[in-house]
């Protein structure tokens, strides 16, 4: 027999209930003649003053999103650049990306690495494309103590899984083939469960020769391409419709035509990031310009900037009076300086890369023609 009560013992009427004579009936509650002498001592504002100055639709308040911070080569200020060590101190100082260079060895393995050569920052010597990673590269060290050797691009995905909140920024050097470069690139992408939407996201393809765009867009179309130059002049020209957005060195930012430019990237919804920012007070004016991202040596200086922006912005990006003198104390924010310098970089450029060409195939950024045969090569 059952526990539970029938539909018809649920539906029956209930026999009334009466309370013993002993408990007192509760009297009817009435409202007071008088309030409460406690409530009215509670001020109130009236409701008209209240509402002055008050709008029901005012839109909230909203603040600009503050720069991230790209750690340049990892955290190259304390650890030997360019090191799987460097990125992981990036990443545990609190950097939102790490910025690195590529290059591909003689038996087609992808190192992170700045110099086509080797004596500058390690024990070895020789170009990194003549020279094989197994049986050579794999055993050299870098001169700067803690003595690291060469990353490969699988130890740095390694890095960035472990890291899931962290960017990637991939120079990609001009010494490189393009093809060559992102066919291997994407090779080990591929080895990622589901890449394009755990890692594609957050990396970024830095490309500093035209002749790069088509590559990146046909092998890696869901990896964003970022322009890298030194120059306003050259960005415009050969890049502004092609690339997401533009790594632009700060000195050019600081003249007329670079606060031009960042005005025309912010209503075009172009990202605009800049290297390499290593000041107090050059990071607070690139949280001034409104910049995506500050890579730096220094990702920890800006933990400690962001810190005191998030507190009190106001106070913090007031301009004081170094913030006037500052850009007047360096050759290169001098016209004569930055544009000589970017000149000497085109020409390395087109020495080792080719003559610079504006390209017709890449119409759009969603829509990219098949390669040239000469981009193949």
């Amino acid at each position: 027999m059952s526990a539970n009560p029938t539909p018809n013992t649920l539906l029956a009427p209930q026999a009334e209930v009466s309370l013993p004579s002993s408990l007192e009936v509760t009297p009817t509650l009435a409202p007071a003649s008088d309030p409460s002498p406690a409530l009215s001592e509670i001020v109130s504002p009236a409701l008209e003053e209240a509402d002055k100055g008050f709008e029901l639709d005012a839109p909230v308040v909203k603040l600009d999103p503050l720069p991230e911070c790209w750690g340049h080569r990892g955290a190259s200020a304390s650890f030997p650049e360019n090191t799987r060590q460097s990125f992981i101190e990036a990443c545990k100082a609190g950097a939102d990306g790490i910025e690195t260079d590529i290059h591909v060895t003689a038996d087609n393995v992808l190192v992170m690495f700045h110099d086509p050569r080797l004596e500058r920052t390690t024990n070895g010597t020789g170009l990194i494309h003549e020279q094989p990673w197994h049986g050579v590269l794999e055993h050299v060290r870098t001169k700067k103590a803690p003595h690291q050797p060469i990353p490969k691009f699988t130890e740095v995905i390694d890095v960035l899984m472990a890291y899931p909140r962290v960017k990637l920024n991939i120079d990609c050097k001009v010494e490189n083939n393009p093809s060559k470069l992102f066919g291997l690139i994407k090779e080990a992408l591929s080895a990622v469960p589901q890449w394009e939407t755990v890692l594609a996201p957050r990396i970024v393809l830095g490309l500093w020769h035209p002749k790069f765009i088509e590559p990146a867009a046909v092998i890696l179309p869901t990896v964003r391409r970022f322009c890298i130059s030194m120059s306003i002049a050259e960005v415009r020209k050969y890049f502004y419709d092609k690339c997401h957005g533009f790594s632009v060195w700060y000195r050019p930012l600081t003249s007329a035509a670079g606060q031009q430019f960042l005005r025309d990237c912010a209503r075009a919804g172009k990202e605009v990031c800049t290297w390499t920012v290593n000041s107090r007070e050059e990071m607070l004016q690139c949280a001034r310009w409104g910049v995506t991202a500050i890579i730096s040596d220094k990702p920890e200086l800006w933990r400690d900037i962001k810190r005191d922006l998030e507190a009190d912005r106001a106070k913090a990006l007031k301009p004081t009076m170094q913030s006037y003198l500052l850009p007047y104390l360096n050759y290169y924010n001098y016209a004569v300086g930055y544009r000589a310098k970017a000149r000497e970089e085109f020409e390395y450029l087109v020495r080792e890369g080719g003559a610079f060409d504006a390209l017709e195939a890449v119409d759009a950024l969603d829509a990219v023609q098949p390669l040239r045969p000469a981009q193949l090569i």
